[in-house]
C-alpha cells in the first residue's frame, strides 16, 4: 500500500525538479504551504485559511488564490459563528493590503498582458463578419481573455494533463511533465467515485476549485499548477485505500501490476530527464 502511495506521489516532484533545476523552489514553497494548510485542517485549526494570504507573497501570479478561497470561507460561515465574522473581516482587510503590493506584478504574468498575435487574430475574425459593428459585439477584446481563461481552466480538468503528459495534445509552451503514473488513473477514478463518503471532501473540493480557478488567470500556468499535486494525490490516495478495504484481491492484482510498471516508468524519467 505505502509503496504504491509513494510512487504516486513521487512522479510530479521528481520530473518537476529535473525539468526546472534553477527555478523550482518558489513552486515547492507554495505546495509546502498548501500541505501545512492540509495538516492544520486535519487538526481542526480554525484559522488555517490565513495561510492563503502568503500565496501572492510567494509569487504574485498566485494573487487570486486567496481571493477565490474567500468565497469558500464565506460559504462555510453560513452566518452561524460570530468569531468567524470578525476573522473574515480581518482576512479581507489583509487580503486587500497584500493585493496592493502584488497586483501590478500579477498583471505581468496574467492573461491580461498585451498579446499582439491575439489582437491580430481578433481583427481577422471581425473582418469576416459583414456587419462590423455587430461583429464587435460578439468578437471583441474581452473574447481574448475569455478564450485564454477557458483554455487554462479546462486544461486543469483534463486527465491527460496528469497521467499522459497531455498526449496527444502536448502544449508547445508547457513542459508536458509526466505528473502521475498512468495506472494511478484507476485509483484516482475510484477515489473520485467515493469522494462523497470522504470526510475531508470539503477541503479537497474547495482547494481544487480554488487552485484551478485562480491559476487559470495566469497566462502560462505551466509550473504554477504544481499546487494541484496535493488534492489530486489525496483523492488517489483515498481511492487506493478504498481499493484495499473494499475490493481485497483486486488491490493485490492492481499492486502487482502497478508497482513494477511505475518503477520502470519513474526510472525512465530520471534517466531520460
Amino acid at each position: 500500500f505505502w509503496v504504491s502511495a509513494v510512487l504516486m506521489l513521487a512522479f510530479w516532484p521528481v520530473s518537476f525538479i529535473l525539468a526546472n533545476q534553477d527555478s523550482w523552489i518558489p513552486f515547492f514553497v507554495a505546495l509546502t504551504l498548501l500541505l501545512i494548510d492540509w495538516l492544520l485542517y486535519l487538526k481542526k485549526f480554525k484559522y488555517h485559511y490565513f495561510l492563503y494570504l502568503l500565496f501572492p507573497l510567494i509569487h504574485p501570479a498566485f494573487l487570486f488564490f486567496p481571493v477565490i478561497s474567500l468565497i469558500f470561507i464565506v460559504i462555510s460561515t453560513e452566518g452561524k459563528h460570530e468569531w468567524r465574522n470578525l476573522t473574515l473581516a480581518i482576512f479581507t482587510s489583509l487580503l486587500i493590503f497584500v493585493s496592493l503590493f502584488s497586483y501590478k506584478n500579477f498583471l505581468a504574468y496574467s492573461i491580461f498582458t498585451p498579446d499582439p498575435l491575439a489582437q491580430d487574430n481578433l481583427s481577422k475574425k471581425i473582418s469576416l463578419i459583414p456587419n462590423r459593428n455587430l461583429a464587435r459585439i460578439y468578437v471583441n477584446k474581452t473574447t481574448i481573455f475569455q478564450d485564454k481563461y477557458k483554455a487554462n481552466f479546462f486544461k486543469s480538468f483534463d486527465l491527460n494533463n496528469y497521467y499522459f503528459a497531455s498526449h496527444p495534445q502536448e502544449s508547445g509552451d508547457g513542459q508536458n511533465l509526466i505528473k502521475f503514473p498512468y495506472l494511478a488513473l484507476i485509483v484516482f477514478l475510484i477515489g473520485l467515485y467515493y469522494l462523497p463518503e470522504n470526510k475531508r471532501k470539503y477541503w479537497l473540493v474547495s482547494i481544487f476549485i480554488t487552485a484551478t480557478t485562480s491559476i487559470a488567470f495566469i497566462n502560462n500556468q505551466d509550473k504554477f499548477d504544481l499546487v494541484l499535486l496535493l488534492p489530486v494525490f489525496l483523492i488517489s490516495f483515498y481511492g487506493l485505500k478504498k481499493l484495499l478495504e473494499t475490493f481485497g484481491i483486486y488491490f493485490w492484482i492492481f499492486s502487482a501490476i502497478f508497482i513494477p510498471v511505475s518503477i520502470i516508468e519513474l526510472m525512465r524519467i530520471v534517466i531520460i530527464k
